[in-house]
């Protein structure tokens, strides 16, 4: 049996990790031994070369593909149906538009203690599930962590509203809300380390980890892979992310897949791409190369060719070692080791195996 020593990532500096990592022989050479098994497939296209791209818009050549086939439905168990419903109910409340609803304020300022505005919003609520959550679904795995995104409000006054909205027994028999199906408010701080540059409310709901956050978009400086963050589109927070497979929406609203960036493509050709111009996603934010190598791991995917070739750019390696910790490496290491396909193999490479 084949003993694993301990990971020890005090011994190395993020951008030697990465370039180990990243040598492009060995790299290549993994990607040809998991392309093996996909190398027939009709539908793989070939890499393109790609302008750099603004952050306002996605460049051209990866604009959602035309697609002959109908867009993708999700179809959602019981316990997602009855979140769903609840939200929505929520969301026209914190709208005005139910009548039967009017609790008393008592707070101050944008909102009241019971959570609903004490001025009015600017336009009406719209809430989208994002992220792990569709892509899981869209492949058939089960998740239990659902982050919902708000297009005009933040993610704790939206919390706010819900608790308070739940505090009503006619409302709770309405949504066959149990005494242990809403959990307490919590607020998770903004973390850079963690990739979490925003502060985010999560509650659980119907047995579910739920996650309330704001649209946004981000705009990133030469010296640290903190963003600066304002309220934003869908397509906006969709452009800021890391992978394509990782940037599409379900609209509790329309009950549909949006999809800005060509993600659900991407699912069927099991490939890992970024929204934007890869090196412009890299030195934005260089834990995002570690993060594709462990989605492609954990998930079975190729890595878009065009990435790849940029991973070991000297820029993207200096953006690593100035702007993340030796400890987050590690962390992302760690996780790659729990991957199904060549993760593991990846992983105790870089740790000298």
């Amino acid at each position: 049996m084949l003993a694993v020593r301990p990971l020890r990532t005090h011994s190395f500096s993020s951008s030697s990790l990465c370039f180990l990592f990243l040598r492009q022989p060995f790299f290549s050479s993994m990607k040809r031994k998991h392309n093996d098994h996909s190398s027939t497939n009709p539908h793989q296209s070939p890499p393109q070369s790609r302008k750099r791209a603004m952050p306002s818009s996605p460049p051209r050549q990866q604009q959602q593909p035309q697609m002959k086939e109908s867009p993708p439905t999700i179809t959602l168990n019981e316990r997602e149906q009855q979140l769903k419903g609840l939200l929505l109910d929520v969301a026209r409340y914190t709208d005005g538009r139910s009548h039967a609803d009017s609790l008393p304020s008592s707070g101050s300022g944008t909102e009241g203690e019971d959570g609903r505005p004490t001025t009015a919003l600017t336009e009406p609520v719209v809430l989208r599930w994002a992220g792990g959550w569709v892509r899981d679904k869209l492949l058939g795995i089960t998740s239990h962590d659902i982050d919902t995104a708000i297009n005009c409000m933040t993610g704790e006054g939206f919390a706010r509203k819900v608790r308070a909205f739940c505090q009503s027994p006619e409302r709770r028999a309405r949504h066959g809300v149990g005494p242990r199906d809403v959990g307490g408010m919590h607020k998770i701080a903004a973390n850079p380390d963690k990739s979490k540059h925003l502060e985010t409310t999560t509650m659980r709901l119907y047995g579910l980890d739920v996650d309330f956050v704001n649209l946004r978009k981000e705009t990133y400086s030469d010296e640290s892979r903190n963003p600066i963050m304002e309220f934003g589109t869908a397509e906006e927070d969709a452009l800021r992310r890391d992978a394509t497979v990782n940037a599409l929406f379900y609209n509790l609203n329309t009950g549909e897949v949006e999809d800005f960036t060509g993600g659900v493509a991407d699912l069927a050709r099991r490939l890992i791409r970024t929204p934007l111009e890869p090196l412009q996603t890299f030195t934005d934010d260089p834990l995002r190369v570690l993060r594709l190598i462990r989605f492609a791991s954990r998930l079975g995917f190729s890595i878009d060719k065009a990435a790849e070739g940029v991973m070991a750019d000297p820029r993207v390696l200096e953006a690593l070692k100035t702007k993340i910790s030796r400890e987050r490496v590690g962390t992302e290491l760690g996780k790659m080791l729990k991957g199904k396909f060549y993760g593991q193999v990846v992983a105790l490479r870089l740790c000298g195996f």
